[in-house]
């Protein structure tokens, strides 16, 4: 890439190809109105199955506007979006839809970080209980929704500290991270709680992971350390009991030929409990880890999440900040990683960089297709 010619904004769109253009304006939220933020390097970004990569870059001019002409190459399914480093922290575009991205479709906003220790609201909590596999094993799902309600990205002081933690019961094993608006590496266990590893910008972004537990930890305790506007646990077993915390017994969920007793409760208290009991046998036993059972939550809690969700404001007046869909997480992170290799980040093994980026991609391709066909 030619560094001195990518930051011209007259810069022309190579020969062949279609012809296209991203222009748009970085910025960063004010009391009353946006800063725009000059100087800061904008680069666009391919994603295909063919090939991958940054295609161009340029610096922000005074007003935080930038311009970048470009032309879109080899498959039609390849994605594109710009990407601005601001603070050490990328933030990006939706993905270009039009191959004249201008206005709001090529806006970048950008956030002051803080390492300072911020609340993050628990806007919704979800556990899942499985009836125990052959070898006694429950598995366990837990889905939370988390809103940062600032206007500032959330670091850690260093790699090691983590910006929102939540207990893992005694005797957890198995964990896994699961899908959601972070990448899977940002969520790992240590010793009794989980931990998240990775900045947390304004609004709300989903999180979720899977552990087993032997049948000794029940009857199961569950603490609530924070406020929850929205608590749902379901059980697969038509003998478990769920009590505590306010949970009301709710009409049964089915999925793929289960049945889950669901318990609800809304705008629960810090310091509340949940106690799950469950029989000591239980017929039809199944194997599979309820991974899938992520989406049924979403499904089942639409109505009682667009109530949780309808406070999801920044402090900046009149600004919305929605939750990040699994695929803009994805693309953030891609943009992260090649912001990281470009900059000679320490911190990154170079010889990892082709297959971490390899297995992004992957997961990224496989959120687009189940985006596109959630809307169709």
């Amino acid at each position: 890439m030619d560094r001195a010619a990518a930051q011209r904004p007259d810069r022309r769109p190579v020969s062949g190809g279609d012809k296209a253009v991203v222009a748009g304006r970085v910025s960063s939220p004010g009391v009353k109105t946006d800063i725009p933020i000059a100087g800061v390097m904008v680069t666009l970004h391919r994603v295909g199955t063919d090939s991958s990569g940054p295609v161009d870059s340029i610096r922000t001019g005074a007003a935080g506007h930038y311009a970048l002409h470009y032309r879109r190459l080899g498959t039609d399914d390849a994605v594109y979006f710009a990407a601005a480093v601001y603070r050490g922290i990328a933030y990006f575009t939706t993905p270009l839809k039009s191959q004249r991205a201008t206005g709001e479709e090529g806006e970048i906003t950008v956030f002051d970080t803080t390492s300072r220790a911020v609340n993050l609201h628990v806007r919704g909590h979800h556990v899942v209980v499985s009836g125990p596999r052959p070898d006694g094993l429950r598995n366990i799902v837990e889905v939370w929704e988390l809103s940062n309600d600032t206007t500032v990205t959330v670091v850690g002081r260093d790699s090691l500290t983590p910006v929102w933690t939540g207990i893992l019961p005694g005797r957890a094993a198995n964990f896994a991270a699961g899908e959601g608006d972070v990448s899977a590496g940002a969520l790992v266990p240590r010793g009794d709680r989980v931990v998240l590893l990775a900045p947390f910008g304004p609004g709300v972004k989903q999180i979720s992971y899977s552990y087993t537990l032997p049948p000794g930890v029940f009857p199961l305790t569950v603490a609530l350390e924070a406020p929850t506007v929205v608590l749902e646990v379901l059980a697969e077993e038509p003998g478990a009991q769920v009590t505590g915390a306010g949970l009301r017994s709710m009409a049964a969920a089915t999925t793929g030929g289960r049945t889950f007793k669901r318990f609800l409760a809304q705008d629960v208290p810090a310091g509340s409990q949940v106690r799950v009991t469950v029989p000591l046998t239980a017929e039809g036993t199944r194997t599979k880890v309820l991974i899938g059972v992520a989406a049924l939550i979403v499904v089942v809690m639409a109505g009682a999440l667009a109530r949780a969700l309808v406070g999801r404001r920044v402090a900046a007046p009149g600004r919305v900040v929605p939750r990040e869909r699994a695929s803009e997480s994805l693309i953030a992170a891609i943009a992260q990683l090649d912001a990281g290799m470009e900059r000679g980040d320490t911190t990154l093994d170079a010889a990892a960089y082709p297959s971490h980026r390899a297995a992004l991609k992957e997961q990224l391709a496989a959120a687009l297709a189940a985006e596109r066909h959630s809307s169709s």
